[in-house]
């Protein structure tokens, strides 16, 4: 019999070996997941299932290559659902790309706004050309998805075009999307034309102007963030909160400082979650002890923040023992 010792390094030496072992070469593992795929194929198993059965198995990429494969060969409808698959597998790279970018000239609304959807998730250096034609599509949707797409990919070349769609825009909600875009897309040079829409006649286009100064990180906008913040209705001071939505923790940081100690528990909490997305991971803790410390219904917002920000149960209770609260 080996010693303790020895058999603990051969344990070690043996997980060591599982792991480097390519998922591929795993026993079952391949025939599972051409059972999974048959099975989404022919209809009896959705896409999300599909997803997370793949990813399980430590197949994602051989299943993002079948549905490559399969895509060119499928009805619209199969291939709509091909698309969502290839987004929800994350496995990205330049056979991708050209799906995505194929399914832009599919003509099919669906396949077109997944499409959008998928190029912004694989920060695709390739896409903002075509998404900038898209602009001016007949479809208000896929307007819309195009230029959320710009904004994601951080695309700057895009915001003088953004601004230009939305300034001819008739549908809100696509002109709104177009405005916060050019904040996310980063183009500084685009400032004026925003400050304009500050002094415009339609209340939500002046909020998502001064959304889109506030992720530019200009003066005008936080100011018009912080007028809000003062308000002494809550649903306002919510409004300035949320003009920093996407914005890093350093633009934000100083002018949300004030909403986690504002006497609203959803003011509070929302100020924490979008400074957590912001990067300041302290405030994901901060949720955690606030929501432990609510009572009864107070404790809902907190609950709502923390479900946006995905946070496991492990990672919570490890925060309450720090805390000493377990």
């Amino acid at each position: 019999m080996l010693p303790l010792s020895a058999m603990k390094r051969l344990v070690l030496l043996l997980l060591a070996l599982s792991l480097s072992i390519p998922a591929w070469a795993r026993p079952n593992n391949r025939n599972e997941a051409i059972r999974v795929l048959e099975e989404f194929f022919g209809g009896r198993m959705g896409v999300n299932q599909m997803v997370n059965r793949l990813s399980f198995l430590g197949e994602a990429g051989y299943g993002a290559d079948e549905l490559i494969a399969a895509y060119k060969k499928a009805d619209p409808k199969l291939q709509g659902l091909i698309l969502e698959g290839l987004v929800g597998l994350g496995m990205f790279d330049a056979d991708t790309d050209k799906i995505f970018l194929r399914a832009l000239d599919s003509g099919d609304v669906a396949q077109m706004i997944t499409a959008c959807r998928g190029l912004a998730k694989a920060k695709s250096p390739t896409a903002p050309p075509r998404l900038i034609e898209l602009l001016a599509a007949r479809q208000p949707a896929v307007r819309r998805e195009a230029a959320k797409a710009l904004g994601e990919l951080g695309a700057a070349k895009a915001g003088a075009p953004l601004i230009a769609a939305a300034k001819k825009e008739e549908d809100l909600e696509v002109r709104l999307a177009m405005v916060v875009a050019v904040g996310r897309a980063g183009d500084k040079k685009q400032v004026p034309a925003l400050e304009a829409m500050l002094a415009g006649d339609s209340e939500t286009t002046r909020l998502a102007a001064a959304q889109a100064l506030c992720l530019l990180g200009a003066k005008s906008g936080v100011q018009y963030a912080n007028k809000l913040l003062a308000s002494d209705q809550k649903i306002e001071r919510l409004q300035g909160v949320l003009l920093f939505e996407g914005a890093t923790a350093k633009v934000a940081g100083p002018p949300l400082k004030v909403a986690l100690a504002d006497p609203d528990h959803r003011v509070r909490s929302t100020a924490a979650r979008v400074l957590a997305q912001g990067g300041d991971k302290s405030k994901v803790e901060w949720l955690v002890l606030e929501s432990a410390k609510a009572v009864g219904e107070d404790r809902l917002p907190y609950e709502d923040q923390l479900e946006k920000l995905r946070l496991t149960d492990e990672a919570r209770q490890e925060i309450l023992k720090k805390a000493g609260l377990k």
